[in-house]
């Protein structure tokens, strides 16, 4: 069976007859492509065998038949763009260049994810990283999607099975509340001492609540009452201000707590909040998103 279109003729054929175009002759287009002039005229040859009909008129002075010159103008703007796109992946690989885009709950976006993107800028100044607030459930969304290369946030669980979630560390759960509240002047509380206080509620649908309702539940029978539901820290931290509640948050939010609040450690159980990163299960990451789940891995912490 006969080859068709692009089959029936090869890359290297067509730089041969793109360079007798702009060079007028077969031994300048060879030395273009530092290939031997009877390289130059076998390739060209066997083009026009492929293509069933003459692309240059041989003599003292070489010219281009109308479908040599087709073919040279078509393989002209091919080749660039071929080339073009060729040196855009060979600099996206050695990350000359490049964009990672990144999905990031709340609690991890304003507290641990500025010091990583700082250390990112600065070993690749070539690259550009965004990043997007998210909710649990934007975070997951924008990755399936592909808005997003990779999200960072709290443990989303078994809930999809076209993510991949590779866990970074575990950061200890504390109780923040006013300074004038009655457990502020403790160190630490035992989870039974929230029993019956009203929780201000960051991010509900986090599979990590879920599973913290669930170990108090359990270990000291106590059932989380929730006044509020938000899904900005800000909004927590001003309720909490406001006298409206206590918030059960990763100790590491503190680096942003306003004045006034304290922050008491959670003992008996020790309750923590997982840190993970997040991807597509079947799909590659681009050079850039490597290099920043790189980074993530080796700085991300408390």
């Amino acid at each position: 069976m006969a080859k068709q279109g692009l089959e029936a003729v090869s890359l290297q054929q067509l730089r041969a007859l793109a360079a007798i175009a702009e060079t007028g002759s077969f031994t300048l287009a060879a030395e273009a492509l530092q290939l031997t002039q009877p390289a130059i005229s076998h390739l060209v040859r066997r083009m026009e065998e492929e293509l069933g009909q003459a692309l240059v008129v041989r003599g003292r002075r070489i010219r281009l038949t109308d479908a040599g010159q087709m073919m040279a103008d078509t393989s002209l703007r091919a080749l660039r763009l071929i080339d073009e796109s060729v040196g855009v992946c060979r600099s996206q690989s050695q990350l000359s260049e490049g964009r990672v885009v990144l999905a990031v709950g709340h609690l991890t976006a304003g507290t641990l994810m500025p010091p990583v993107l700082g250390r990112f800028s600065q070993a690749h100044p070539q690259l550009t990283a965004t990043l997007l607030d998210s909710t649990a459930e934007q975070m997951m969304s924008r990755v399936l999607s592909r808005e997003a290369d990779l999200g960072f946030g709290s443990d989303i669980g078994q809930k999809h099975s076209g993510l991949a979630t590779e866990p970074l560390f575990s950061a200890a759960m504390a109780l923040f509340m006013r300074d004038d509240h009655p457990l502020a002047r403790h160190a630490e509380v035992e989870g039974r001492a929230l029993d019956g206080l009203p929780f201000i509620h960051v991010n509900p649908d986090a599979n990590v609540w879920r599973a913290i309702s669930r170990q108090l539940a359990s270990t000291s029978n106590v059932y989380p009452v929730v006044a509020h539901h938000v899904s900005m820290l800000s909004t927590a931290f001003g309720l909490v201000q406001a006298g409206a509640g206590v918030a059960l948050l990763p100790q590491y939010v503190d680096v942003l707590m306003p004045a006034r609040l304290r922050a008491v450690r959670i003992v008996r159980p020790a309750l923590e909040f997982p840190v993970v990163a997040i991807r597509l299960a079947k799909h590659p990451l681009s050079p850039a998103a490597m290099a920043f789940l790189a980074m993530a891995r080796q700085h991300m912490k408390i």
